[in-house]
């Protein structure tokens, strides 16, 4: 008795479209993988030591609203409100997680707590992420030097609160709800004036 296979012969572009979808999958886990240990490693450092020192003046700089397009200047003494900077990138996964945070938190900031967010990213990069798209936040574009020179920061998502005097009064990793919550706790909620949670859809 002999049997017998039959050989299915599959075309070339749908062979060549898996492995090129297997290999975009194993790098994006990779990547993922990475930035996770990274935050990691950062937080078991103490994330104390990233960006300027609390207590110091926040530096002003020039930044363009990817909505209006018009370059503006962030000083924050004349906000008038605390203002909550975010340094964000939309490549990372992370922030792509802490905006989504902010906009389930925006209505709460809103009316005591400026929401600064702002990327080094090229317009097209920022337009083809959903998360930073579509968000009614107010992103903003800057030179890469705001965050590695004037703010010493090597690492996304980052976020300082900043008082009204234009003071730094607390940092810290931002990568989800709890963190942000965290940073803002750490200065006294008086001053703030605000009972922070993020509800869940």
């Amino acid at each position: 008795m002999h049997t017998t296979f039959a050989v299915i012969a599959l075309p070339l572009w749908l062979i060549v479209s898996q492995w090129t979808l297997l290999l975009a999958l194993g790098l994006l886990v990779i990547v993922m993988y990475r930035q996770v240990g990274f935050l990691q490693n950062l937080k078991n450092i103490n994330s104390e030591q990233e960006g300027l020192p609390v207590g110091e003046k926040a530096p002003m700089f020039n930044h363009t609203p990817v909505k209006e397009g018009a370059s503006v200047s962030a000083d924050f003494r004349s906000q008038g409100k605390w203002t909550l900077l975010q340094f964000l990138d939309p490549g990372c996964v992370s922030c792509q997680n802490t905006l989504r945070t902010l906009e389930q938190m925006a209505p709460q900031l809103g009316q005591v707590i400026h929401v600064l967010i702002v990327t080094s990213a090229e317009p097209a990069v920022i337009a083809a992420v959903d998360a930073f798209r579509a968000s009614s936040l107010d992103i903003s574009r800057v030179s890469s030097d705001v965050s590695t020179r004037l703010y010493r920061t090597r690492i996304t998502p980052f976020g300082y609160l900043i008082d009204p005097e234009g003071t730094v009064r607390a940092k810290d990793i931002a990568s989800d709800g709890g963190s942000i919550q965290r940073m803002l706790h750490k200065v006294d909620r008086s001053a703030v004036k605000v009972e922070l949670t993020s509800s869940r859809k």
